[in-house]
């Protein structure tokens, strides 16, 4: 039977912040999203009977409709009304529950791959929406590349890209919950129920250092406002974050609401550098670097 397999590239956050909640209760943000070369792969087969099969290499991992990847073929299907059946096979490289967006990358790269073996049907805005029901991290993880995210963080505007670095991941493990992490931000922002709570962070610094093309000035530019109150308890990550500055990096920030940190290197030496230190933490480091858009 027919079979593709494609790349889920993971992503950090170069910014990200919370300026509100919405009416249906989700918060929303405004985030600077950058695709990175550490990826999952995601290998999709059509079969004879309909419903899906899911296989991953990782222990743990759901293989039923909690998994993302799965929800994405169920999705496909009813948005098509094809007679589909297929074998998902994921995998697994980026971390799990690591603020990397491992989950909604294999979900993009399902929808892409059945949009692929079903002749493309669907435009990749098409591709898009489905994936935005999915989870709001998943319609940029179709598109790929740079790009500014507000709404929910589904809602996708150009970005100049981020210059040429070495980047290095790194996840101690420390579990962190999205929801929780988003209940804590309200009880400090008092539910960001005023402008005197919290005013947004500007992005336009971070914009006018990618136009540059200077990545020192990018690093000097990001912001997480989950970073504060999620290092402050997660000892392993801002250990990781301090590694990584003293060993030389540029600029380092946890990506998502964590608990994975990110290093900017402009040399390889560096970078080698803090993967052996980080090692003797106990935690594996990924190098990588950032990519463009998805083919």
């Amino acid at each position: 039977m027919a079979r593709i397999t494609r790349k889920a590239f993971a992503k950090i956050n170069l910014h990200l912040d919370v300026t509100g909640i919405r009416t249906d209760g989700f918060h929303s943000v405004n985030t600077v999203m950058q695709s990175i070369s550490l990826c999952d792969e995601v290998t999709v087969s059509l079969s004879d009977s309909e419903g899906f099969t899911l296989a991953c290499n990782v222990a743990g991992v759901p293989l039923d409709e909690k998994n993302l990847a799965a929800r994405a073929f169920i999705a496909y299907k009813a948005a098509t009304n094809m007679p589909l059946g297929a074998h998902i096979s994921i995998k697994k490289s980026i971390p799990i529950a690591a603020g990397l967006a491992g989950g909604s990358a294999d979900a993009a790269a399902t929808l892409l791959a059945l949009n692929e073996l079903c002749n493309q049907p669907l435009s990749i805005s098409e591709l898009c929406e489905i994936g935005a029901r999915l989870g709001s991290d998943v319609p940029f993880c179709i598109v790929g590349g740079s790009a500014f995210a507000d709404g929910k963080g589904e809602v996708l505007h150009p970005f100049p890209s981020m210059p040429e670095c070495t980047i290095v991941i790194a996840c101690g493990g420390e579990g962190v919950s999205t929801p929780e992490a988003y209940r804590t931000l309200d009880r400090i922002y008092n539910n960001f129920s005023s402008a005197e709570d919290y005013t947004p962070a500007d992005i336009s610094q971070l914009h006018m250092a990618a136009s540059a093309n200077d990545i020192f000035a990018v690093s000097n530019s990001l912001y997480n406002i989950f970073e504060e109150p999620i290092l402050s308890v997660r000892p392993v990550a801002s250990k990781l974050k301090s590694t990584m500055l003293k060993c030389g990096a540029i600029g380092a920030m946890m990506s998502g609401s964590g608990p994975s940190v990110f290093g900017i290197f402009t040399d390889s030496a560096s970078a080698m550098l803090a993967c052996k230190k980080i090692e003797t933490l106990g935690v594996t480091p990924f190098v990588c670097t950032p990519t463009g858009k998805i083919d």
